[in-house]
């Protein structure tokens, strides 16, 4: 049997900082030789709120390299741009096409972050948790360590996988 596979990733709206290096990163390192660790830069994900492209991509990179300077093997683990990947966005579209719009209305993180925006929220800050459910449902992980802030996502994610095997008519 093979080793357990874990996925995680990190937005890319800005530079890493300390808070992303105890709560994720360190315990990336100490994992990447005893799971499959699947690490990616949320690229997708940065674009729901308002950004400078130019910076997102150049901050794509910084994320990246820091992945690295902090110790996780690109030998050891795998490192992906989700953008990079269209199989992420094609699958959230599919997923787009049965998860019922209530489920995502009642997102607590939505709604926290859509009072920040007022008028100018976005679709994707509403659909974020579809695109994430894509993520992790893509790779099949047995592991998704996330923050306590991302639990009703991961249980939309489990909602949204049962949906997914049941006839749709």
């Amino acid at each position: 049997m093979g080793k357990q596979r874990i996925l995680s990733g990190i937005q890319t709206t800005g530079n890493l900082h300390l808070g992303n290096y105890l709560g994720a990163i360190r315990n990336w390192v100490e994992l990447q030789d005893d799971y499959d660790c699947f690490l990616f830069m949320a690229d997708l994900h940065a674009i729901t709120v308002p950004h400078d492209p130019a910076v997102l991509a150049d901050n794509t990179y910084k994320v990246a390299a820091a992945y690295i300077a902090c110790g996780i093997d690109p030998e050891r683990s795998t490192l992906f741009v989700q953008s990079h990947l269209s199989a992420h966005s094609e699958l959230a579209w599919l997923f787009n096409c049965v998860t019922p719009l209530n489920w995502l209305e009642r997102m607590i993180q939505f709604k926290e972050k859509a009072v920040k925006q007022g008028e100018n929220v976005s679709v994707g800050l509403l659909d974020y948790p579809v695109l994430q459910a894509a993520d992790i449902l893509l790779y099949e992980p047995d592991l998704v360590p996330v923050g306590e802030d991302q639990k009703q996502h991961i249980e939309l994610t489990r909602d949204i996988a049962v949906l997914m095997v049941q006839p749709h008519g």
